[in-house]
């Protein structure tokens, strides 16, 4: 008989990104079972930590069914090679076959559809053929037992085994209010300070598995400070697995305030923000010089819709070998969950230059597919970029808005200084000092940011005219950088 799961460790209502899969899922499942109709599969596949296999036991359990994990040990503990789990699952499949309460979970099953003995594998010849597809896609049409195939990449499945799953249901980066409730539940009754988890559940890598190793270090070293031991363990394993101990953050010097935005074409910051929260779906190309706020109103889009800001640099994407760029493109968006969340994608230029300057197929083929993926994204996407002139004309009509950032206008200069060097006393800016300011017309909030980020560092308080010799210097490097440049 194949090992019976205990009760779930969570409940459905912890899944409300995917509350309306889930209730297709359980009457599906409870009907099956119980009329014994043949070929009902699901398959969830999704990154790692996303709570496909949370889920399927808690819609087992929901539905009222008996759930039983499809072995991938034998008598021994030795693991069991592809053939072995499939022998297993088709066991279980006879053995349960009169059951009218079953349902089946058969986790991690890349390799079972992955035929990586046979001949000639080792040259990437893996689509399987003749005999061994056929029976597979029995396999997949005769089961009178509803099961549930769980994997982390469903991209080397052969189409034909795609066709037949009947439920086949994508997992994605859960929403920070799912991320939130999941560290809630593995570290909130350690009396951790409130900020920590929600500077945790703020991090979209981290799985539930991170988390569970924390609380077991947790659990293993009680003398130990609980904030300490938490923060210290999960840098640990997140350099292990990515490279770093904590998410990139940006960290701003000044608070931002869309007053200070200065957008050309007449179109508002609300006027975008009501139209985007109306539609659901979007695309917009933000562009101009750097410091301009067009991450930062990116990041207010987002607050405003109640969604998540994903946000991604060109050169987290851009790959050395020929057609791997294409694939963290489609990979980006595909694992994106357009219904919760806002895609940024910074220095687009870098992926959407003139087709016609191209020297190498590549170069078409990597704006070829970000067009495709943009046109077939149902949510919102926004584009980023410094750099307008060499952008393809046929991607610049696939934007909706296309919002102009310009360096800030004459009050707008007025105000920030007042704000930033004068504590908001726009009143006492000395008259001297208002017609310097005028004088700067390239300024931007990001130059205010830069002294700001000056004067915290060194730990100094800077007079109005000190402030604004700092500022003149951030201006006067960016138009020798110019100069330069041309």
């Amino acid at each position: 008989m194949p090992p019976k799961f205990g009760i779930a460790a969570w409940r459905l209502d912890a899944f409300p990104q995917l509350a309306e899969a889930a209730g297709r899922l359980q009457g599906v499942l409870r009907h099956s079972a119980a009329t014994a109709a043949v070929g009902v599969n699901a398959l969830f596949y999704g990154l790692p930590g996303t709570g496909k296999t949370e889920l399927a036991r808690a819609l087992a359990e929901a539905s009222g069914l008996r759930a039983y994990q499809v072995r991938s040990a034998d008598e021994d503990g030795d693991g069991l090679r592809r053939t072995g789990r499939l022998s297993a699952y088709l066991l279980a499949q006879r053995l349960l076959g009169r059951w009218r309460d079953a349902v089946l979970i058969f986790d991690e099953v890349e390799d079972v559809f992955d035929p990586g003995d046979e001949p000639f594998a080792f040259m990437g010849v893996r689509r399987p053929t003749g005999r061994q597809k056929g029976w597979m896609n029995r396999i997949l049409e005769d089961n009178p037992v509803p099961a549930i195939w769980i994997t982390n990449d469903a991209a080397g499945m052969d189409p034909a085994f795609l066709r037949r799953f009947l439920l086949p249901v994508a997992f994605v980066t859960p929403p920070r209010s799912v991320r939130r409730a999941i560290v809630e539940s593995h570290l909130g009754d350690r009396d951790l300070p409130p900020d920590l988890l929600d500077e945790l559940a703020a991090d979209p890598v981290l799985a539930p598995a991170q988390l569970g190793a924390a609380r077991r270090l947790l659990d293993l070293h009680p003398q130990a400070p609980a904030e300490q031991t938490v923060r210290a363990g999960v840098a640990a394993v997140r350099t292990l697995l990515y490279g770093a101990p904590t998410p990139r953050r940006r960290t701003p010097a000044t608070g931002f305030d869309v007053a200070f935005l200065n957008l050309a074409g007449g179109i508002s910051p609300s006027a975008v923000a009501r139209a985007l929260a109306e539609q659901g779906r979007g695309s917009l190309c933000f562009y101009g010089p750097p410091g301009t706020g067009k991450t930062a109103f990116a990041e207010v889009l987002a607050e405003a819709l109640d969604r998540e800001l994903v946000a991604r640099q060109a050169s987290d994407l851009i790959s050395p070998y020929v057609g791997e760029t294409e694939q963290n493109l489609a990979r980006l968006f595909r694992e994106c969950d357009p219904a919760h969340s806002v895609l940024l994608l910074d220095e687009v230029d870098s992926f959407l230059s003139d087709r016609r300057a191209a020297r190498h197929g590549w170069e078409r083929t990597q704006v070829n597919e970000l067009l495709q993926q943009m046109e077939r994204y149902p949510g919102i996407f926004i584009a980023a970029t410094n750099l307008m002139a060499g952008i393809d004309a046929a991607a610049l009509r696939r934007f909706d808005f296309k919002l102009n950032f310009r360096a800030l206008n004459p009050a707008q200069r007025l105000g920030l200084f007042a704000r930033e060097a004068l504590d908001d006393t726009t009143e006492a800016v000395a008259p001297e000092l208002a017609r310097y300011l005028e004088t700067l017309q390239g300024l931007t909030a990001g130059d205010f940011a830069n002294v700001c980020r000056q004067r915290s560092l060194l730990g100094e308080a800077l007079t109005p005219e000190q402030f604004l010799r700092r500022l003149a210097a951030e201006c006067r490097l960016k138009q020798e950088d110019g100069r330069e440049a041309a």
